[in-house]
């Protein structure tokens, strides 16, 4: 890789890495980047352009567009690395079991994985809606329960392929047990895929959060949501076409940003690319 490529591939992530950071600070501490309130109605300022008291404009009720933004980046960055984090944690112990005993445990593991893949992710979610409220933790649980099998397939098929090299055969030689080969020589060695299906999973829940909160079937109104504020802007789009365009920019940098910092983080972590 040459150095101009190297140079683009460091900028583009410290820029993704200061969006992502403005993005979580903005979770933290909101009152930091607003002074409104994000739930404040004013029908005498409605469906107003940019201006300077309101530099993303107003909705149909009024209220603050880039205040309810901030306000959702809660609950988009919520969504998104819970999921991910569920998904994680419960998919890398699955695919380190299928990959070490492979045979029936293998089988039996990766026919679990089918079923739960078998599941379109919008349906679970209605599933679960009409079981329990529609909240942040029906999102978090719904959309891990559909990913979670993506981390076990690609943790087991690196473990078939790192279990077979001659230092793990040298490690099982010296005595190691199989606790020390699993979390010491083998899963340290998966962390580079993992991270990567982690940031892609982290940006597709933040878009599956928005789709079904679009739909209908995520964060309720009137709680900001970047979803729910594109379904009813799409009844504007001709009269105030800053109104879809707010949240539609604050997804897509969000959602680019993760992936940007998933890539920059398995190419300093895959000793192949920095040898290259």
């Amino acid at each position: 890789m040459g150095c101009k490529m190297k140079k683009k591939l460091r900028v583009t992530a410290v820029f993704a890495a200061l969006v992502l950071l403005a993005a979580v600070l903005m979770a933290i501490w909101p009152s930091l980047f607003t002074k409104y309130d994000p739930l404040a109605v004013d029908p005498l300022h409605r469906l107003q352009g940019l201006s300077a008291g309101h530099i993303c404009g107003t909705d149909e009720y009024g209220r603050d567009i880039w205040t309810r933004i901030v306000y959702g980046t809660r609950n988009s960055l919520t969504v998104g690395f819970g999921a991910a984090g569920l998904a994680m944690i419960l998919g890398v112990p699955f695919g380190l079991l299928a990959g070490w005993k492979g045979g029936l445990v293998d089988s039996i593991i990766m026919r679990i994985m089918d079923a739960f893949q078998s599941f379109p992710a919008v349906l679970l979610a209605i599933l679960f809606i009409t079981i329990f409220d529609p909240s942040v933790t029906t999102l978090v649980l719904t959309i891990a329960l559909v990913n979670f099998p993506y981390f076990a397939r690609i943790v087991r098929s690196n473990v078939l392929s790192i279990k077979a090299t001659e230092y793990i055969e040298a490690t099982r030689a010296f005595g190691a047990g199989t606790f020390y080969l699993l979390f010491r020589s083998i899963l340290p060695n998966c962390f580079s895929a993992i991270i990567v299906q982690f940031s892609l999973l982290t940006a597709n829940a933040i878009l599956l959060e928005a789709g079904l909160s679009f739909l209908g079937l995520g964060i309720q109104p009137p709680a900001p949501s970047w979803g729910g504020m594109l379904s009813y802007a799409k009844a504007y789009v001709d009269s105030a076409v800053n109104y879809i365009l707010a949240p539609t920019a604050a997804i897509f940098l969000v959602v680019l940003s993760i992936n940007l910092i998933g890539d920059a983080l398995r190419d300093a972590l895959d000793p192949k690319s920095r040898t290259e």
